[in-house]
């Protein structure tokens, strides 16, 4: 009898630390035995955790578990574990220990999420609090106010929440492009038209410089804008107050680019070739400067990927950031 709980999506991927488990586990491993390796490697994994661990394999199909009574389990490798193990991970202590930093850096970054959520619910709960708690009725104003505040916050969550489930979409393969042909400059103008209001509240310009004919792309237009969008409200969160930030169309051969420029704090190098990892937070974010959970630019760039393009970044600390989205004009490889 095999059991597989608790169930996984088709299609995803084991965490870092059960990636680690793979590369220890072999035919007949028990918890107990794969709790001594990782202790051996110098990671902190008790015969529990090591039970859970091995569960999530199962359920993805990278290892059966088979049960002989109710306390003895015998974990065996699928032929999907062995190659995935034979591809992609080695059992040397040093894969394990970084495997295993990766899956606690992964817990802090939940923590994050989980503090993104928690701030506007907890700004929607009080607000809602003064509306039924008022001893005298509040005045038609500082109703607006509250139910303003309301809004604002249930919209924030929304996006966190909206950015999650895209990125998921992507990482499982099931977002299908709703392909068309459009003009990449007012495409551009839109995405613009959406991010002026939070520029607005920061005294900040964003110009606009476009192509005088037409830039002709084959792509999805909400998802491409989407991305676009992403990296404006980036360049007005981390610009300063005052400034100018500067969107450019330009179409060049097979391929078609839009370019935001930010008069930004700018990037680390050591930070930039972590920009586009799901839950990364920079140190811009950790000083306070607007906060963010780290799925704006991982969701721009799946965006970019699944048309063919990639997204370019070029940024030195005090001088700003640059950052292009560069798709084919044709759209993806494989669109009819």
């Amino acid at each position: 009898m095999f059991a597989v709980e608790p169930p996984y999506e088709r299609g995803a991927s084991p965490s870092p630390l059960a990636g680690a488990a793979l590369a220890l586990v072999g035919d007949g491993a028990t918890p107990a035995d794969l709790g001594e390796r990782f202790a051996g490697a110098g990671a902190a994994v008790d015969g529990a955790r090591a039970t859970v661990l091995l569960r999530e394999l199962a359920g993805l199909g990278l290892v059966r578990v088979a049960r002989h009574n109710r306390d003895d389990r015998v974990h065996v490798l699928t032929s999907l574990g062995r190659q995935m193990l034979s591809g992609n991970l080695g059992a040397d202590a040093g894969v394990v220990e970084r495997l295993a930093e990766l899956e606690r850096l992964r817990t802090d970054l939940l923590s994050t999420i989980a503090h993104e959520l928690r701030t506007p619910l907890t700004a929607i709960r009080t607000c809602v609090g003064v509306l039924r708690g008022a001893e005298t009725a509040p005045s038609a104003l500082e109703v607006d106010t509250l139910l303003g505040n309301i809004e604002r916050n249930a919209d924030r969550m929304q996006r966190v929440v909206g950015d999650i489930l895209e990125i998921a979409r992507f990482r499982t393969g099931e977002v299908v492009l709703q392909l068309r042909r459009f003009d990449a400059s007012a495409m551009a103008r839109g995405a613009v038209a959406s991010v002026a209001p939070l520029a607005a509240q920061r005294e900040q310009v964003i110009k606009l410089d476009v192509p005088s004919a037409p830039a002709r792309v084959f792509g999805d237009h909400r998802r491409l804008e989407q991305a676009l969008i992403n990296l404006i409200s980036n360049a007005v969160k981390y610009g300063p107050v005052g400034g100018t930030i500067a969107v450019r169309v330009r179409a060049a051969g097979r391929s078609v680019a839009w370019t935001v420029t930010d008069q930004g704090p700018g990037i680390p190098a050591n930070e930039q070739p972590h920009l586009f990892e799901r839950f990364f937070v920079g140190q811009n974010d950790r000083k306070g400067s607007g906060g963010g959970v780290g799925l704006g630019l991982p969701t721009a760039l799946a965006i970019a990927q699944a048309h063919g393009g990639t997204i370019d970044v070029t940024s030195a600390p005090g001088y700003g950031s640059v950052f292009s989205i560069v798709v084919p004009v044709e759209g993806p490889p494989d669109a009819e």
